[in-house]
């Protein structure tokens, strides 16, 4: 081989590109094969400059002197122009390693065509290999499914006790192709016939599947392996009884997304969309997705303006003979509040028109809503009229500036509200449901039909890790029977308080100046220190067995969550102190602190009080704590639930009112919660209101 030509410009090669071995090249009878069409070497030269710009590769077939075997190397070709190619092989010292090798021909891998043509030698020059291309090359149709290249990503082969390192070589989405990290080091490696395929790329986890072997190319010149998943269709969660429909929207959704295995933006229409996941339709030729496949970024778009952000997992892919379509399946594994809020909106919509979420909401029609429905009552007015203009202030913030710390549900109609109902992330593993009223609307009941809103939101959501939705939770009043049916009903349906518990709470506005706030001799108070919390637990336990203090999240109370509401421009802070005398615990105060307004009835702007042993604290005692604690309030007037619920009243202590804390533990329990509701109060979750 020859060594002369003048240099090529610097830096029209990657500056850091993939290195990689030649391989045996076996397919001699495509070289010697007249080819399915001929193509001038104008269209060779463009295939070659398009690899060029987009960083890509082909492939030049060398043959070992003389008359030898043939190997192919990956190279990146410089800009050509006429006949001259330019090109650096993807091998750390390719002059030397092929030394002994005559390149031959050329081979560009087009989806399912292979181009290629003869080449006639021209020499090397610091790692850079120059040819002559011919007048004409030919194509040929040689696959029945697109081959796509990998690079960058591992494996591990594992079976039984052994894990097994390789490479991902290329891949379909019915097989891929493997090389071994060591193939000529450490133990004999006898490839199983059955394993657990893991990819990744770096720390990010790609693909995990049980695959079957293929083809074993270990003993032969490849060198590869060949598996394919044994599964087409996976099952991430448990079957539901309710899911949630799917819809044919129109104007279409579309998904992007990087392709974990190979460095391409891929762009599909989706086919059918749910707030749990959605399809597409590939030609069998195009198709892209395996089962068992991560995503880790995806982008859903609806007609070209509104983007939700998520991760998905492929779980399934079914042919339709008939249409000559595969249709592939992915669930959404996460996705941020804000995008999920999104797209129930438009999933939500198409099942009902009148039906909103976390959209902007004419403020006087809320307002006068509150009123004419009576969630704002006379006695509860006469709290918050003080202070209604930060009431307002805080619900013109939440409503239109929509942040992701809470979310609302409307159903209107005409720009009248006939329904509403709302959640806002409390606590770090839970939402407090609140705010749910609703008005007659000519045949149908608005009431349902919100809450058929939220039902839906929830059982799409509650699996997402980063919507923060463990629990639900909402206060009520016990006499209310239609409320106490809809949510006391299901806990006493379940009768385990470790899925949906019912905790009763004596509810008082404390009068923060009705003591000096002194305590007798002996008794303090403490922030809770880690005993204390396990005390209250205890207590808690033992007394109702429910699940507040998992839900409270006690022990991590401030952190991200008020991080989150300070980017949002909200206050939103809880702590839980003590009464101790001689050190010992008897009774706990969870101080919760927020914006005057995030809850109407204040439950999220007020004190928590539970009463460990009753016969040591006094009424007084327990007052002038409330005293001390209460400093930290603007009101005079502090909202307080205390438990047990019959602590004040054996006092002689008078109080406003009784409130029903409901908890449910959302995974599994959110889907008994859906069929309890359809059983119940008939709600349809699969058909659209009447407009």
């Amino acid at each position: 081989m020859t060594h002369g030509f003048n240099e090529s410009a610097p830096g029209e090669f990657p500056d850091a590109f993939a290195l990689c071995t030649p391989w045996p090249f076996q397919h001699t009878d495509l070289l010697r094969a007249g080819g399915e069409k001929k193509i001038p070497r104008s269209r060779l030269v463009n295939k070659i400059n398009h690899l060029n710009f987009s960083g890509g590769e082909l492939s030049v077939i060398f043959q070992h002197q003389p008359g030898g075997g043939f190997v192919a190397v990956s190279v990146y070709p410089h800009p050509c122009t006429e006949d001259d190619l330019v090109c650096r092989p993807a091998l750390a010292d390719a002059e030397r390693e092929l030394a002994d090798y005559i390149p031959r021909y050329i081979m560009i891998e087009e989806g399912l065509e292979v181009a290629w043509a003869p080449v006639t030698p021209v020499g090397f020059h610091e790692q850079t290999l120059r040819v002559k291309l011919p007048e004409e090359g030919v194509v040929h149709a040689v696959r029945s499914i697109r081959r796509h290249a990998s690079q960058g990503v591992r494996c591990d082969i594992v079976a039984a006790d052994r894990t097994t390192g390789a490479t991902l070589v290329d891949f379909t989405p019915r097989a891929f192709s493997l090389r071994l990290a060591d193939p000529n080091g450490g133990e004999p490696f006898e490839p199983p016939p059955s394993a657990r395929i893991d990819l990744y790329r770096g720390d990010r986890q790609l693909f995990s599947g049980i695959c079957r072997l293929v083809r074993n190319g270990l003993g032969t010149p490849d060198g590869r392996l060949v598996y394919a998943p044994t599964d087409e269709e996976i099952r991430l969660f448990a079957q539901k009884k309710n899911r949630n429909p799917r819809r044919q929207i129109a104007p279409s959704f579309t998904v992007s997304f990087q392709h974990p295995f190979f460095p391409k933006r891929v762009e599909r229409d989706i086919f059918d969309v749910s707030t749990s996941g959605f399809s597409i339709r590939d030609n069998p030729s195009e198709e892209i997705l395996m089962p068992g496949m991560l995503i880790s970024e995806l982008v859903i778009s609806f007609a070209g303006i509104i983007q939700m952000n998520c991760q998905a997992q492929v779980v399934y892919r079914r042919e339709d003979p008939d249409h000559r379509t595969v249709q592939t399946g992915l669930a959404i594994t996460d996705m941020d509040v804000l995008s999920y809020s999104r797209l129930n909106h438009l999933v939500g919509a198409h099942l009902d028109a009148h039906a909103r979420v976390s959209t902007t909401v004419d403020m006087e029609a809320l307002w006068e809503f509150f009123f004419d429905t009576g969630f704002i009552y006379g006695e509860k007015y006469r709290h918050l009229f003080p202070y209604r203009q930060s009431f307002k202030e805080t619900y013109r913030r939440l409503y239109q500036d929509n942040p992701d710390i809470a979310r609302h549900f409307t159903y209107e109609k005409n720009g009248k509200i006939y329904g509403h109902i709302a959640m806002v992330h409390a606590y770090p593993p839970s939402w407090v449901i609140h705010h749910f009223s609703a008005k007659p609307l000519e045949s149908r009941i608005p009431g349902l039909l919100i809450l058929r809103q939220i039902i839906h939101y929830l059982s799409g959501c509650y699996r997402f890790r980063s919507a923060g939705i463990d629990y639900v939770m909402t206060y009520y009043r016990p006499n209310n029977q239609i409320v106490d049916k809809i949510f006391g009903g299901f806990a006493r349906s379940l009768n385990n308080p470790r899925a949906s518990s019912l905790d009763l709470f004596s509810y008082l506005h404390f009068d923060r100046f009705s003591s000096s706030g002194a305590l007798p001799d002996g008794w303090g108070i403490r922030e809770c220190l880690p005993g204390d919390f396990q005390t209250l637990c205890a207590f808690y336990a033992g007394r109702s067995g429910g699940l507040l203090t998992d839900a409270f999240g006690l022990q991590e109370q401030n952190g991200p969550i008020t991080d989150s509401f300070r980017r949002a421009g909200f206050q939103r802070e809880c702590r839980t102190y003590c009464l101790c005398r001689a050190e010992k615990a008897l009774a706990f105060f969870i101080v919760n602190r927020s914006d005057l307004g995030l809850n109407l009835s204040d439950l999220l702007n007020g004190i928590t009080v539970f009463i460990a042993d009753e016969q040591a604290v006094s009424w007084d005692t327990l007052a002038a704590a409330l005293v001390r604690l209460g400093i930290v309030y603007a009101t005079d007037q502090i909202p307080t639930l205390i438990y047990p619920e019959r602590y004040p009243a054996d006092r002689g202590v008078r109080t406003d009112k009784h409130y029903q804390l409901w908890i449910m533990k959302t995974d599994p329990y959110a889907d008994d919660y859906t069929e309890y509701m359809r059983l119940k109060f008939r709600i349809r979750y699969e058909s659209a209101a009447r407009s």
